[in-house]
């Protein structure tokens, strides 16, 4: 058991020059008897709780290179995951992992100038005595020796890092500069992990049962189906009194399918299932259906022509609505701020469109956006969004991002942004520079003027009508998560720098249809978007009167391409039918490769090979 003087001291030791704990509205309030019992107990049957705080309070201490620590935080993911393949009914031997990434983080200087935000922040010239990693026994003495190094290291990186900054901005002039630290209330969250019963041979047998849809279409040259489950704990403590062990788990089915259409044109299509809960992913026939819905979308693509540039008029319908509001508002709400660099050697850092545009329209205003992390569940239906606290201890509230189309606030970790007065809890991802890239959780898009659905193609119709157009356009999903190789990714960005626009790249249109003024529709493939930025926003004609849900895994990459990544986070995107007055569309005009020479190997069984001769 741990005395109580022992936990008073160990609480009060990491809270050092920091406001009085205010009461949360969410987690323990450590000033109560209640609060701190729980406290007690957790640490007494925690050793990995215990041991990070112990040598969070002692590495403050640290005074060796000069350098004035005022920050320290630490970080691990205590998880068990088991994941499994399958491609044409045959399975991947499965995969079972137990880890414990640690990441620990000091700051040195001030808030108004430390050793973050630089190029150098996250460089290290040293020996790498310690690890990225914990032992995964519960041996206190083992994990506070790794803890120590890991700390260690992160004083030595920073004391070199502020001295390299502080050259640099020697050489740079920077105007009305920002300070690199935002304070926020101390907050304690202790919960017990929750994990679900995986039946890893039920899950084997399934994903070999689902791969198994591709035999049916052998002119589909790749295929994939994968699930993964991974439960565990989050763990975090700074030295401004935060304390965190939070339940983490996700869960998720992953197919993916390729081919070419006779012409050469590289075709493919993909779909995720999650949830956050292993135990409640859906029933096989639900899955069974995505995996079908791919084989079929990929084998339509290919019967499909090619399509010719347009400008004008677009319908997002359905699911794709909330595709493109998470891909293109939803990834530029969390701004970065460009580091501190020496002269002649700036790195490219992606830019936030909204970055100093707060207080300007960028929706319609009769529009709003609001994420919402505190909801699990909207209009019956799991969000994926859902989290108690974020990667820096801070407990988000609900907020509103866009009020009658005006841009009020944007999502931010501890790195101060200007124009926003706070952090609000939005640190979501490991980032960069020694900060956190912040992430929306459960993004709501509401409109307060609406149409019925069918109304939206019949005022497109109308549209193309008055312009006098052949055709309109319909989308109805988008590759978003891009389902593509790295290598789609690089020649997406290539052609997009090639065809100018402005913006970062868009995922292809996957299911994008011409509709003519008699309301036929044909599907097209071959087309992607123009310059297609968060500015089109403003100009959305109208909304359907449902809400469609979207749900994905968020992991920093470009087009939150799938498998990229090492840490995940779920989101949900809630958004009608959205119809933008004008769009632009270019066809592909890269050069098509030939498809196979050979061609491919039966799918069925094949007959027994002839007897070798005798000799």
């Amino acid at each position: 058991m741990i005395p109580r003087l022992i936990l008073f001291a160990l609480m009060a030791s990491i809270a050092f020059a920091q406001p009085k704990p205010a009461p949360a509205p969410l987690g323990i309030d450590a000033t109560t008897p209640a609060g701190q019992a729980r406290i007690t107990a957790a640490l007494n049957s925690d050793p990995l709780l215990r041991a990070i705080l112990e040598e969070v309070s002692r590495a403050r201490r640290i005074t060796t290179l000069g350098e004035t620590i005022y920050y320290i935080e630490v970080s691990v993911d205590d998880a068990e995951s088991f994941s499994v393949g399958a491609t044409l009914g045959a399975a991947f031997a499965p995969t079972r992992a137990r880890f414990r990434p640690l990441r620990a983080q000091i700051r040195v200087g001030s808030p108004k100038l430390d050793n973050t935000n630089s190029i150098f922040s996250d460089y290290f010239s040293g020996s790498r005595f310690g690890a990225d990693s914990l032992p995964l026994d519960n041996d206190r003495i083992a994990l506070r020796h790794a803890l120590w190094l890991a700390l260690d290291r992160a004083y030595k990186t920073a004391a070199e890092a502020i001295g390299r900054k502080a050259a640099a901005l020697r050489g740079v002039t920077v105007s009305d500069p920002l300070p690199d630290y935002w304070t926020a209330p101390p907050r304690v969250f202790i919960e017990e992990p929750r994990r679900s019963k995986i039946d890893e041979d039920a899950w084997t047998a399934r994903v070999r049962s689902l791969s198994s849809v591709f035999l049916s279409f052998p002119e589909i040259t790749n295929s994939s189906v994968e699930f993964e489950a991974s439960q565990g704990a989050f763990y975090h403590a700074n030295t401004t009194g935060a304390v965190v062990r939070a339940p983490d788990r996700v869960a998720y089915l992953r197919v993916r399918a390729s081919r070419q259409a006779p012409d050469g044109m590289y075709l493919y299509d993909g779909a995720v299932v999650q949830t956050l809960d292993p135990a409640a992913m859906p029933a096989e026939p639900e899955l069974r259906k995505s995996v079908e819905d791919v084989a079929r979308n990929v084998m339509a693509l290919a019967a499909a022509p090619i399509g010719q540039a347009y400008s004008g008029p677009v319908l997002f319908s359905g699911a794709a609505a909330p595709q493109i509001v998470s891909e293109i508002i939803g990834s530029h709400l969390g701004v970065m701020r460009r580091p501190v660099s020496e002269p002649g050697r700036a790195i490219p850092t992606p830019i936030s469109e909204f970055d100093g545009r707060i207080g300007s329209r960028v929706l319609p205003e009769w529009m709003d956006l609001v994420d919402d992390p505190t909801l699990a569940t909207y209009a019956k239906r799991p969000l994926l969004g859902q989290y108690d606290v974020d990667l820096e201890g801070i407990f988000p509230q609900p907020l509103t991002l866009v009020e009658n189309g005006v841009l009020k606030t944007l999502l931010t970790s501890r790195q101060p942004i200007r124009g926003v007065d706070g952090p609000n809890g939005r640190a979501r991802l490991p980032g960069v520079f020694g900060t956190k890239f912040a992430r929306a959780s459960n993004l709501f898009l509401r409109s307060r003027k609406s149409e019925p659905e069918a109304q939206l193609k019949a005022r497109l119709i109308d549209l193309i009508k008055q312009q006098n157009r052949p055709f309109g356009i319909i989308v109805r999903k988008m590759d978003f998560p891009s389902s593509g190789s790295a290598d789609d990714l690089r020649r997406l960005s290539a052609r997009s720098g090639r065809s100018g626009g402005g913006g970062r790249p868009v995922s292809t249109p996957i299911l994008l249809y011409r509709v003519y003024p008699d309301g036929r529709e044909d599907l097209v493939r071959g087309l992607r978007f123009r310059g297609f930025t968060t500015r089109a926003f403003r100009d959305i004609l109208a909304a359907g009167d449902q809400e469609h849900q979207f749900d994905f895994l968020d992991n920093a990459a470009p087009l939150a391409l799938m498998g990229a990544g090492s840490y995940i986070v779920g989101c949900s995107t809630i958004s009608p039918s959205l119809l933008f007055e004008e769009l632009e569309l270019e066809a592909d005009t890269d050069d098509l490769p030939k498809p196979p020479v050979v061609p491919p190997p039966a799918l069925s069984a094949a007959p027994a090979p002839p007897q070798a001769a005798a000799r």
